[in-house]
């Protein structure tokens, strides 16, 4: 165990209350068994006095730490939740956006990133002629119901080179995903109402080729279709821009952002060309603190060094990754923007089949160490830490990883 950890996770505190969650708790998912009391920068106390690097960050949600410190006197004084008014705060966080995203938007603020998107969704829908959405994720089924308006889905696979839909070679490709991409829009003739992409899958921290999404986009101008781009997964400031489509050098008809934006607390926001948002007029449903945090959150990110250093420690991660997979013959893929990097370990590189196993011992080894890791089902190890990590973190963090490689080669042999 690292000198960090005191207690074998679980220690007695954490067993105690966890076992209380399952006598007054419908079934429940943990990732690991913790117990949070606390955080501290990059690191999370539980409740046995146990120190973990969070190398995953809520799912790369917790942008920059928050204490009462950062934020204002009156955020305790605000924390009612407020209806049908407006906020000064509110008016604050548009107008410190608008000069980021671009003056030609018009932004609506919502409760969370679901609800931004869903929003956005059936707005796009009461002022267009067709029903039909094409998508390049799976958030949404063939068909949904926006506002009991029926909505037809088309679904395009996501561009992920590692394992590509059209089973081909990067080399090779020539983005057939866009060619098809084309296609559906042929066939379909002008009953497309809007695009929906994600420039990045955080989760599995799968970034695209930027010329995919530039002649996504492209096309879809061309063709007078309105693209969303949507980022309620991604915290602002975590691909070494502010927002992940400024990477692509594109500009959106529409986007979204979720809690991220809010380092974790509950927000959403949809920023949308000015002549499309002429939609029916719909309540702001924030909070004040929420507006707060996201204040100090893109008042961090939107400093020039701050996105820098994002973008170095990403690229020195994704290097040392690759680095130990060939050091210790762990095939895979490593791949990922800015502060978001993944490491998906497969058995060989020639059958790609996922090494489950390996994974898993790997995100476990790490924990009993005091590191946490995202794990995304079948054998993706994530990393995804708080934008204000420290170089110095990030290699006690590598050194865990390579100590749990060598391991786990160890036990392989």
């Amino acid at each position: 165990m690292s000198q960090n950890v005191k207690v074998r996770p679980p220690g007695p505190k954490a067993r105690r209350i966890i076992e209380g969650f399952h006598k007054i708790s419908s079934p429940i998912y943990t990732l690991y068994p913790v117990v949070v009391k606390g955080f501290e920068g990059s690191k999370l106390i539980d409740v046995d006095g146990n120190t973990y690097i969070d190398m995953d960050g809520g799912r790369g949600l917790r942008s920059i730490p928050l204490t009462l410190n950062v934020l204002p006197a009156e955020a305790v004084q605000m924390i009612q939740p407020v209806e049908g008014f407006l906020l000064e705060v509110e008016y604050e966080l548009l107008n410190t956006l608008r000069p980021i995203m671009g003056a030609d938007y018009k932004f609506h603020l919502t409760p969370s990133g679901l609800e931004a998107f869903m929003s956005t969704l059936s707005s796009m829908l009461e002022i267009s002629k067709s029903n039909s959405i094409l998508f390049f994720h799976g958030r949404m089924e063939d068909t949904y119901s926006v506002d009991l308006k029926p909505m037809v889905v088309h679904r395009l696979p996501y561009p992920y080179c590692f394992r590509c839909p059209f089973k081909l070679e990067k080399t090779e490709c020539n983005y057939a995903c866009v060619d098809r991409f084309k296609e559906i829009l042929d066939e379909l003739s002008g009953a497309i109402s809007l695009v929906v992409f994600k420039p990045v899958d955080l989760l599995r921290c799968i970034a695209p080729s930027e010329t995919v999404w530039r002649r996504i986009v492209k096309a879809s101008d061309e063709a007078g279709i309105p693209v969303l781009c949507d980022e309620v997964e991604a915290s602002p400031g975590r691909s070494g821009k502010v927002f992940c489509f400024q990477n692509l050098e594109v500009k959106p008809s529409l986007i979204c952002l979720g809690n991220g934006l809010a380092s974790g607390l509950p927000i959403g926001l949809t920023a949308v060309e000015e002549d499309l948002a002429i939609w029916k007029p719909k309540l702001l449903k924030t909070s004040t603190l929420s507006c707060m945090a996201a204040l100090k959150t893109v008042e961090k990110v939107r400093e020039g060094a701050f996105l820098s250093k994002i973008h170095g420690l990403g690229r020195s991660l994704r290097k040392r990754l690759e680095e130990l997979s060939l050091q210790y013959g762990l095939p895979g893929d490593v791949r990922g923007l800015g502060l978001m990097v993944g490491f998906e370990m497969v058995r060989d590189l020639k059958s790609k089949n996922p090494a489950d196993t390996e994974a898993k011992f790997l995100s476990k080894y790490c924990f009993r160490r005091g590191l946490i890791v995202g794990f995304e089902k079948p054998s993706t190890i994530r990393l995804t830490p708080p934008l204000t990590i420290e170089e110095e973190t990030v290699e006690e963090a590598l050194h865990i990883i390579e100590n749990g490689i060598r391991e786990l080669k160890q036990t392989l042999t």
